[in-house]
């Protein structure tokens, strides 16, 4: 039987005390939670994963259970303000692992709506989750932040694999800093676990052409091609799909377009393509 594997989560873990379930994810929980001691939110991620969610997920539980354990470590030991910082580590009385973080009070989602290219289908949605654009000023801010939280990866040979609004979370509803989260579906180029076959990494609006391929060769440029369709969804408010239209900015396009360059090696680094967007006059 495929029934669900939901653990329970007591009302206290340690000096944290449970409040609210936020966000149900394919392999996890996020509380909305309290320091006791200290009086601050906290966001509790714990953890989840059914028998029916792991069929349609590229790894076994075992793996995804590794990567969860892995994932709080590798973030803990990251000290860059543009990826989110994991506070503490701990285990259910059954094993079940969860890690403790700062809470943030949106995703860039939430500032952006929903992704929904077709126009009946945007209408349809309610007024909030509707798909809007940035300013030019507000998206270079957003980019050029989540590529300094990249190369902190890359830096440590990791490629992210799934960038896209959700996984940006913001210190405030509006303009708020950025702080990358869910490296979930991070690997090092060359080493891991191997994917089942058939089965997605990744989200497919955002996914580099070499990824939809083939997820387990990707390099850091994966990532870039990834932060291209962020950059023209947050200016358009729409994805960019077969052969796009211009964004209304020439310096901006330039960089969209070679972000998005077929081949990864034609693309830049994290590092080159946050100084072009420093650099970049508007």
């Amino acid at each position: 039987m495929n029934e669900p594997v939901i653990p329970e989560v007591p009302p206290t873990l340690g000096v944290y005390a449970v409040e609210e379930l936020v966000v149900t994810s394919a392999f996890s929980r996020v509380f909305r939670g309290r320091d006791r001691l200290l009086g601050r939110p906290v966001a509790i991620k714990v953890f989840t994963l059914s028998e029916a969610k792991e069929e349609r997920l590229p790894y076994d539980r075992d793996e995804w259970r590794r990567r969860f354990v892995a994932e709080a470590r590798l973030l803990a030991q990251i000290d860059h303000p543009n990826v989110i910082r994991v506070d503490a580590l701990g285990y259910l009385s059954d094993g079940t692992p969860y890690m403790v973080m700062p809470w943030y009070v949106a995703n860039l989602r939430r500032e952006i709506g929903r992704d929904a290219n077709d126009p009946d289908r945007a209408a349809a949605l309610p007024e909030p989750e509707r798909p809007r654009s940035l300013t030019p000023e507000r998206t270079r801010s957003v980019i050029r932040q989540l590529c300094l939280g990249l190369a902190a990866l890359h830096a440590r040979d990791l490629v992210h694999r799934d960038v896209k609004p959700t996984n940006l979370l913001l210190t405030a509803r509006e303009n708020g800093d950025v702080r990358l989260c869910d490296l979930g579906f991070a690997r090092r180029p060359g080493s891991g676990a191997a994917s089942r076959a058939g089965v997605w990494i990744g989200t497919p609006d955002y996914c580099a052409p070499e990824q939809r391929e083939d997820a387990s060769r990707v390099t850091d440029r994966a990532d870039i091609y990834a932060v291209g369709v962020l950059a023209y969804r947050l200016l358009t408010g729409a994805l960019p799909v077969g052969a796009f239209a211009p964004v209304g900015h020439a310096a901006f396009d330039q960089i969209i377009r070679g972000a998005m360059a077929p081949r990864p090696a034609d693309r830049p680094t994290a590092v080159e393509l946050a100084a072009q967007l420093h650099r970049l006059q508007l």
